[in-house]
């Protein structure tokens, strides 16, 4: 395990440019506990990394103990319909491997481009009408809490909307079993995702997915307005949607820190899903 600086735009979906000073890549188990070690003793919060996909960095500089996962990828067949698949694998491998095999699965997270790992911290997922999650096919899961290893079955672990016990704490994620059940599909599953994401999600811009659980909808509208000319704002084709051009963060920062605000000075119950880092 070696502790490097970065400097890039590949941290967040959002596409900021950041700076990191603490910045180690785990690329074997043996590593992870030394680097939350080291990450502890030199005082620093920690953001354990995966796509991208759901968090936003608050300053260019960050402050953060950056510790990306960079396991080797598998997807193991068990037996019985049952696969352990590392938390490094790509969400559209996992998916596009399970079609090919005609097995069901959590197509509908086709157009979230995440880790495995960073879907089960926050328990992807549809709507709360739909209430479908990847949990639903969660066996166990494998995972370092910052102080130890463990395997959790599935009813030992916390999951809820779009949550999970994971996210209470910095948790490194390793892997997870899966159970599929064979499925026979009328057309294309992943493609249909994908159609109905560009129809219905903002894509043209970097952006995190989903912005908030639970939020006011005339406060966004405001808030939209509001930064309406700015390069960072929420998307004109769905509301709870941040989209972003700037390089700096700080346009973000201000959009969240408004919207944040205004939820406090109107008494309105505010949500983040997206994960934030000093």
């Amino acid at each position: 395990m070696k502790i490097e600086k970065y400097s890039g735009r590949g941290l967040s979906k959002f596409r900021t440019f950041h700076k990191a000073d603490f910045y180690a890549e785990i690329a074997a188990e043996e590593d992870i506990a030394p680097a939350f070690y080291a990450a502890r003793m030199a005082g620093r919060e920690i953001c354990v990394l995966g796509g991208g996909s759901n968090i936003f960095f608050k300053r260019t500089n960050i402050r953060a103990a950056v510790l990306k996962n960079a396991l080797p990828e598998f997807i193991t067949p068990l037996g019985g319909g049952r696969y352990e698949v590392s938390a490094s694998v790509g969400m559209m491998r996992l998916l596009n491997y399970a079609r090919g095999r005609g097995l069901n699965c959590f197509y509908y997270l086709a157009s979230a481009p995440c880790q495995i790992g960073g879907a089960i911290a926050m328990n992807a997922g549809s709507g709360k009408k739909e209430a479908r999650y990847i949990s639903d096919f969660i066996e166990s899961v494998k995972f370092f809490d910052g102080e130890k290893f463990a395997v959790k079955t599935k009813p030992q672990i916390f999951f809820a909307h779009r949550d999970s016990e994971f996210l209470s704490k910095p948790t490194f994620i390793i892997s997870a079993v899966f159970k599929f059940e064979p499925a026979a599909f009328g057309g294309n599953p992943v493609r249909e995702r994908l159609e109905w994401a560009a129809e219905h999600q903002d894509l043209s811009l970097p952006n995190c997915g989903s912005m908030c659980d639970k939020y006011s909808a005339p406060i966004l509208k405001f808030a939209r307005a509001a930064f309406a000319l700015a390069p960072a704002g929420l998307s004109r084709k769905k509301l709870n949607w941040a989209v972003n051009k700037a390089r700096s963060p700080i346009w973000l920062r201000a959009l969240f820190g408004f919207i944040k605000i205004l939820h406090a000075a109107l008494g309105k119950r505010l949500k983040f899903e997206i994960r934030m880092f000093g």
